[in-house]
């Protein structure tokens, strides 16, 4: 559930809810069963970056996600769409969703859940911004050991497409993460 938003208030609430309820459906993260497609069925690609599985999926109200399905196995889901018009963009979104799954912060998220408070994201609002902040720096280490310089930059003027507005729910800004980006990747 670690990705990007647009989105402000009532909407961010609404939205939130539809997506976790999705995921749930969708993915199997958090119900034993579903009426949609279950995980193997998701269209699965190549991650180079870990060893995560990796699916694409065309209804995927997020740019991408990582989550645990039903057995508590690491997974990410990418957007159709995205993945397949911006291929440079997805590179570090893949990248970035494997961080958060090294990074621990996924089991951070579901250990979480067992205390569901008023909103997604509750027990872990706190820490959101430092957990996208650590995410793209492990990605753009992970592009540069790749050579995926164009990857990285063009993470980085996505964020700056978001100037001084967050980038999700209690994110870091879109400057404050396209300078977070430049600095690891000029280190």
């Amino acid at each position: 559930m670690l990705a990007l938003f647009d989105i402000s208030g009532t909407r961010l609430v609404l939205q939130m809810g539809v997506l976790l309820c999705g995921l749930v459906l969708c993915c199997g993260g958090l119900a034993a069963s579903g009426k949609i497609a279950a995980p193997s069925r998701i269209p699965r690609v190549e991650n180079p970056y870990c060893d995560v599985a990796t699916h694409i999926f065309v209804n995927l109200p997020e740019q991408a996600t990582s989550l645990l399905d039903r057995t508590g196995t690491p997974m990410i889901v990418v957007n159709a769409t995205l993945a397949s018009t911006n291929a440079l963009y997805a590179k570090f979104l893949m990248a970035h969703e494997c961080c958060h799954h090294t990074l621990g912060h996924v089991r951070r998220y579901y250990e979480g859940l067992g205390h569901l408070g008023p909103q997604p994201f509750y027990y872990i609002r706190p820490q959101l911004r430092q957990m996208e902040l650590d995410a793209d720096s492990c990605a753009v280490e992970i592009l540069k050991g790749a050579d995926e310089a164009e990857a990285i930059e063009t993470a980085r003027l996505i964020m700056l497409g978001f100037g001084n507005e967050a980038t999700g729910a209690y994110y870091p800004t879109g400057i404050e993460r396209a300078e977070n980006i430049a600095r690891v990747a000029n280190r």
